[in-house]
């Protein structure tokens, strides 16, 4: 005996709903005559079930899950309904058979599945004609990257005009699908006979004006050269581009064409239209909005909807500049031949000027909370949509605190014009904002009706309306909106909640009731995934949290679908119910498209900033501001094993000059400086990344580092080999442990050697072996990573080094760190930004023994941290009106003025972003800060300020700062050098 659905030979595209509709026939069997007699002996017993694919057993346990028919049990024909509908919501089968087979002591089933092989390859084959990428656009434009089996007469319907518009008009396509198996797939194949093509035979242009007949002339649209529709039409369009440049807004320039005898007879129509020029009368209309507000040459149309809506952009300009009774009207004068003139005439009437402004009534708010949402002031122009949107805002706040009858009525006095006398056209209005605030409404009671499943304390607990407090219609809207929410979480999908409020004693107390119709509650049955082709069924299943057996929430839906769009492996991910013979049972059918693999990124740019060279007199330090370009690449490949994991290699390079300092065997020029311009500053940066380590919250970060960066006094190459895992805490914190291990290589040191103020650590280990651990905790509530306008971050870093573990040398290093970001209450878009940093590092003693040339043995101890470790500041990101690095003290700043560094920073900043025009923001920032060469040296006292301003771009790829900073002290470091007063800066991204 078989079974199936009813739809054998079903198109593969056909929606799996509509092929559910048949399953009924699949079971027409219990209809007939005989079935009454069947159904009264006991149903036979399932002895084996057995599920094949092209002649193979299926192994897949997604696929075996579905079936809901099991050994041992009775035959039920609901289970074999059901088992159908899971399998064919799967979408990867356009056919389920079930097959019932005598065997001792029941009956065996077999489950016969026909998969759905899908188009994943296009090919042409023939005397094609056409290139092969014009018939693959074609193809994708329409029909997608992978159209269905199905539609391969459409496709061969849609390239036969592809050929006719390039002159193949007897071109013959043939198609066909070729199926593979294992993986389940189909190649579709056009067989393409291209025959000849036809050639232009005579062309006729229809022009009144005898100019526009040359339209095609010194053109490669000549009688006796192959017709080709799209390369006619675009000359077509270019001519008729250079008409509408000349003011025939209205011209056009078309063509048909007939094919007879296997020539071409061209066709071309063009009509000018119209010449259309636009005048405009009475009062003036600035130059520069004339084309924004009639827009006739950008839209290439004079037809009278365009004209009225221009005419209504006119009278809402002046509307909005205080002319209230502005019209603009507008005439057609076709008087001369094929010319049409636009005429507007503009009358903006007398500019109307608020002279004062008065709220009368308001006496249970005060005007202080008013004023906020009253935009006029006396002295501004009058503006009508300022005070509608004024009233509606009070009108608003009042309902708000309960006054559930307050009125607002506005009124315009306009003052007589010999009562003040006003320049020009002005006039004087007073404006009068009227409230009749009638009773106050308080809650008297709230009560829940119809709730079986929630407490009325679980119901209540996150409610706004309270006995006691004002009334507000927006909080009982948004309490209903609560309730049925908590409902909906826990699968009531179809729960009502009614809100019913009953005033009382005149309107002053207000019985708040929300009636709950609860509805049955729906529970998940099976969670069924498709469209994964590389990532695994474990790693999709890990970030859903809607789950078999469980209700079927909307909160978890939503997350469920944000968590799988957060993976980044997705181009897009739906999740959606599927109906069920029960009623309180759904499935969850989760289709995903799977994005590629591979991401491929570049970038390029240009750094300016003003930093230290080597161009003094003997290698002295000299601040120069220099531009250098940079470029980035990186790939990157996701999703490896199916498992999300990833591996990345990012590189980045700059054009920057490698400063040498030389011993000069002359007298007079003991140091010599040479510049070598290159790729002296890279990095390269290879990434693995492991999300979920073991099953936990941690993600594991592989890392393999080679560096090379250019710093004030020195250069250092590291290569460095770390692991790091992280984790979320809750939606803003976040920890990580981490452990390096690292070489690092100073050379091209800018200070002398015997230099008192050089740590011994650098002459003593130019090149020094470094193994740490470190940990951070991070706070991030920023609403924009690159532009934040709120929240804050905040992150504690510290490293520790020691000998024990690998280091050569060893230390405990701590940097702390908060931003703050604040958006100022008002219609322009302001920032405050501020951040804090402060840095503490000591270093373990450590005892080296060197030999001096004499062959002496000579002891020494270093404690203090490799300069690659050190704290540095001054620059675009610290304190902006010192050069790079250039921050310090006397005990940090060499004889030649190159910094060492130290081991304690303090860097304070606080600065205001005010938008400007369109992507352009100005900034004014106050900056202070300093480096100490030891922790115990920290001060306050002795902090360096700088102030300065700048000019921020939103660019696509973050802000783009143009910055310049003053040194508000400066001071001499160096004998006979007093510090720069300004410096400027250019860089991509804010500065903190």
């Amino acid at each position: 005996m078989r079974y199936d659905n009813g739809v054998k030979g079903a198109a593969p595209h056909t929606p799996w709903w509509r092929i559910a509709l048949g399953l009924h026939c699949a079971f027409c069997i219990l209809n007939c005559p005989g079935a009454a007699l069947a159904q009264t002996a006991p149903p036979p017993v399932v002895t084996a079930v057995d599920v094949q694919q092209e002649g193979a057993a299926v192994t897949d346990p997604l696929i075996l899950s579905l079936v809901q028919t099991r050994t041992g049990m009775p035959l039920a024909m609901a289970d074999v309904r059901e088992t159908i509908t899971h399998l064919i919501s799967l979408t990867r089968y356009e056919d389920v058979q079930v097959y019932e087979d005598p065997a001792a002591g029941g009956v065996r089933l077999r489950y016969l599945l026909v998969p759905v092989h899908e188009v994943d390859r296009i090919e042409f084959r023939g005397m094609l004609g056409v290139s092969e990428d014009v018939l693959r656009r074609a193809v994708v434009s329409r029909f997608g990257n992978a159209p269905v089996a199905s539609r391969a007469d459409e496709v061969a319907r849609s390239l036969q005009g592809v050929y006719r518009e390039r002159g193949y008009t007897q071109a013959a396509i043939t198609p066909r699908i070729e199926i593979e198996h294992r993986p389940d797939r189909a190649s579709m194949v056009l067989e393409i006979k291209a025959g000849p093509r036809a050639t232009i035979g005579q062309i006729d242009v229809d022009a009144d004006d005898p100019a526009d007949r040359g339209a095609l002339a010194n053109t490669a649209i000549a009688v006796g050269a192959p017709y080709d529709a799209v390369a006619i039409e675009t000359q077509l369009e270019k001519y008729q581009a250079a008409l509408r440049a000349r003011g025939y807004y209205e011209a056009r320039a078309t063509h048909n064409a007939d094919f007879v005898n296997g020539g071409a007879s061209l066709h071309v129509a063009i009509d000018r239209g119209p010449h259309v020029s636009v005048a405009f009368t009475g009062d003036p209309l600035p130059e520069a909005d004339r084309e924004r507000l009639v827009p006739i040459r950008a839209e290439a149309s004079a037809d009278e909807d365009l004209l009225e809506d221009s005419s209504r952009a006119i009278e809402d300009y002046f509307h909005a500049r205080g002319y209230r009774d502005a019209t603009a009207t507008y005439t057609r004068d076709e008087s001369v031949a094929n010319e049409l003139t636009v005429r507007f005439t503009v009358a903006r009437g007398p500019r109307y000027v608020v002279d004062g402004l008065a709220v009368n009534g308001a006496m249970s708010i005060p005007l202080i909370e008013l004023t906020p949402i009253v935009r006029l002031k006396t002295g501004d122009v009058f503006v009508q949509g300022a005070l509608d949107a004024a009233v509606a805002g009070i009108r608003g706040l009042y309902r708000a605190r309960g006054f559930t009858r307050a009125m607002v009525m506005p009124a315009v006095a306009v003052l007589p014009a010999g009562d003040r006398p006003a320049p020009g056209d002005d006039r004087h209005v007073q404006v009068t904002i009227g409230v009749t605030e009638g009773p106050r409404t308080f809650v008297n009671a709230v009560d829940l009706r119809g709730n079986m499943v929630f407490s009325d304390a679980e119901l209540r607990a996150p409610l706004a309306t309270l006995p006691g407090k004002a009334y507000s219609e927006l909080d009982v809207a948004s309490d209903r909106d609560r309730i049925d929410l908590q409902y909906r979480n826990r699968g009531y999908e179809t729960v009502a909640v009614d809100p019913r409020v009953m005033l009382a004693e005149g309107d002053t107390l207000a019985n708040v009731l929300f009636a709950i119709t609860e509805g049955p509650q729906v529970i998940v049955d099976h969670v069924i995934v498709v469209g994964n082709r590389r990532t695994s069924l474990s790693t999709i299943q890990r970030e859903l949290t809607l789950r078999p057996g469980e209700p079927l929430g909307y909160a978890d839906r939503i997350e469920s679908q944000q968590r799988l769009s957060a993976l980044g492996l997705f181009r897009r991910v739906n999740i959606t119910e599927l109906t069920h013979e029960s009623e309180s049972r759904r499935d969850v059918l989760v289709q995903v498209e799977e994005a590629p693999p591979t991401t491929i990124s570049y970038g390029g740019g240009l750094e300016g900033q003003t930093i230290l060279r080597p161009t003094g007199p003997n290698g002295q330090a000299e601040e120069r501001f220099e531009l250098a370009p940079r470029g980035s690449f990186e790939i990157t490949r996701s999703n490896l094993w199916g498992k999300n994991r990833s591996i990345d290699l990012f590189t980045r390079a700059s054009l920057k000059p490698r400063d040498v300092l030389t011993e000069s065997t002359a007298v007079a020029e003991p140091v010599t400086n040479s510049s070598q311009y290159g790729l002296n500053e890279y990095r390269v940066l290879a990434t693995y990344r492991e999300p979920k380590l073991f099953n936990s919250p941690a993600d594991l970060l592989a890392t393999a580092i080679l560096d090379q960066a250019k710093r004030s006094s020195f250069n250092f190459r590291t290569r460095e080999v770390r692991g790091e895992a992280g984790m979320h805490l809750s939606r803003y914190v976040s920890v990580a442990a981490r452990y390096a291990f690292q070489h690092t290589k100073l050379f091209d040191e800018k200070f002398a050697p015997d230099d008192p103020v050089v740590p011994l650590i650098d002459r003593l280990f130019p090149q020094v072996r470094l193994s740490k651990f470190s940990n951070s905790v991070i706070r991030d509530s920023r609403d924009d990573l690159l532009d934040p306008s709120r929240g804050s971050f905040l992150a504690l870093n510290s490293d520790v080094a020691a000998r024990g573990i690998g280091s050569e040398v060893g230390f405990v290093k701590t940097f702390a760190q908060a931003f703050q970001y604040y958006r100022l209450p008002l219609r322009r878009r302001i920032i405050l930004a501020t951040a804090q940093r402060v840095g503490l590092a000591h270093g373990f003693p450590r005892t080296v023994q060197t030999t001096e040339e004499d062959g002496s043995v000579t002891s020494q101890t270093v404690q203090d941290l490799p300069a690659s470790e050190r704290f540095f500041a001054g620059g675009d990101t610290t304190v902006r009106g010192f050069s790079l690095d250039r921050l310090g003290t006397e005990k940090t700043i060499s004889e030649s003025g190159f910094p060492t560094g130290g081991n304690g920073e303090i860097v304070l900043n606080v600065e205001l972003r005010i938008d400007a025009a369109k992507g352009l923001a100005g900034v004014t920032f106050l900056d202070a800060g300093n480096i100490f060469p030891n922790a115990s040296d920290l001060d306050v006292t002795d902090l360096r300020p700088a102030a300065g301003f700048g000019v921020h771009y939103r660019s696509p790829v973050g802000p783009i700062r143009v910055e310049l900073g003053f040194n508000l002290a400066p001071r001499v470091l160096v004998p006979g050098t007093r510090e720069k007063r300004m410096v400027l800066h250019i860089s991509l991204g804010q500065a903190f």
